[in-house]
């Protein structure tokens, strides 16, 4: 029996750096329960190198965090690209600034089977595929490998994903690239891959639509609706034409569970990233928040960006960007409007059972159960952010 011991299942980001590192490769991933799987050693092949645990951010961390030098308040200045974001588009502008340097760019994206995963670009008619929120943990593979190669390749690479995943890479590659770009984003917690199937079954999405929208982005705003986008042919065979219908918020219960931490990684309740002091060298959140205590004199309704710029680094890459609008902020303001800046989740009461009854349980009384029904504040603001996105 092998003596590597991995880190503690319930530790454990799924960030895939040990099956990556294994020169034996005698690692794999299998499922934990709820979706989340974690790695497992084949006794039989391992030759107790250790590969693994070195490259592990858990048990070997080795990124440096950084305090933020700069806290902004920005959007791009491309309508096209705001207008596909979440928030301000912060992520278009620095993706084209590294396309355009002839660099690439890994990021989350959701293929036609509704299954989020890391993928490289390497042209900006892509960066649409990059664009937009997915609650759902994204599937790393060899992204960590592809990463490495295009480094030792020279090529100038941002890498975006979660706090975790970032880590992750660093813990990976365990030496400092100059062409590496790494951009984290403020991370509630992440549910399963398995939950969210589970959810486009019991609300028939899955084989219906080739993909989901989790952020309603005509008019910003703290509804967080959905949206399906279902190609269909229009005119002639080779045009698709993108139709994009909000889901009704009695069936955008999915959020409602995120919101509430009922599907997140039990490791989330535990994150040693939701502090202030970052792992990436950029950050980047919706701004909740903004001008709350201190005014913002721009309006907000089209979306707003938070960036944290936490190293030398990203500031000379920012100051490179003027298709970037922005304003300097408060480090305190921005903590206080992203909770999870500074806090953990908590981890709910009925995140023992939620992930197993969504599956079975009949949704009318999952929905009474966990407490996850619409309310009339669901409907205000779909209303408030339709008003919005007819605003010039």
């Amino acid at each position: 029996m092998s003596k590597i011991q991995l880190c503690d299942k319930y530790k454990c980001t799924q960030c895939m750096a040990c099956v990556n590192a294994c020169p034996k490769h005698c690692i794999t991933m299998v499922d934990a329960g709820e979706g989340f799987d974690i790695p497992k050693i084949n006794d039989d092949a391992c030759i107790e190198c250790g590969a693994c645990t070195k490259v592990c951010h858990v048990i070997s961390p080795i990124g440096e965090y950084h305090t933020p030098l700069k806290t902004l308040a920005c959007w791009t200045k491309n309508d096209e690209d705001r207008k596909r974001s979440s928030s301000g588009g912060a992520f278009s502008v620095l993706a084209r600034k590294v396309l355009s340097d002839n660099g690439v760019v890994f990021g989350a994206t959701m293929d036609t089977n509704l299954h989020v995963k890391h993928i490289c670009i390497d042209n900006a008619e892509d960066i649409v595929k990059l664009q937009g929120s997915k609650y759902v943990q994204s599937f790393l593979g060899d992204t960590y490998k592809q990463v490495r190669d295009l480094l030792r390749q020279e090529r100038l690479v941002l890498f975006t994903g979660t706090p975790c995943q970032v880590g992750g890479l660093l813990a990976f590659l365990r030496e400092k690239y100059n062409n590496l770009i790494t951009c984290d984003m403020v991370c509630h917690g992440v549910p399963s891959q398995k939950a969210f199937d589970a959810f486009c079954e019991r609300t028939h999405l899955k084989d219906r639509y080739q993909g989901v929208s989790f952020r309603f982005t005509a008019g910003w705003g703290y509804q967080l609706a959905c949206e399906l986008v279902a190609p269909t042919q229009a005119g002639d065979s080779d045009s698709t034409h993108v139709v994009r219908k909000v889901v009704n918020p009695r069936n955008a219960w999915y959020m409602r569970a995120f919101n509430k931490g009922l599907m997140f990684n039990e490791t989330c309740f535990s994150c040693a990233y939701t502090i202030p002091q970052r792992v990436s060298d950029f950050t980047m959140a919706d701004y909740w928040g903004l001008g709350a205590k201190i005014p913002f004199n721009h309006p907000t309704y089209r979306g707003v960006s938070m960036l944290l710029i936490n190293n030398q680094k990203a500031m000379e890459i920012i100051n490179n960007c003027p298709d970037l609008f922005f304003e300097e902020r408060t480090l305190e303001e921005a903590i206080e409007g992203n909770h999870n800046l500074s806090h953990n989740s908590e981890r709910p009461i009925g995140r023992d059972t939620f992930i197993l009854d969504m599956q079975t349980m009949e949704v009318s009384a999952l929905i009474e159960k966990y407490g996850i029904k619409e309310s009339l504040r669901d409907y205000l603001r779909l209303l408030k952010q339709w008003i919005n996105s007819k605003r010039v």
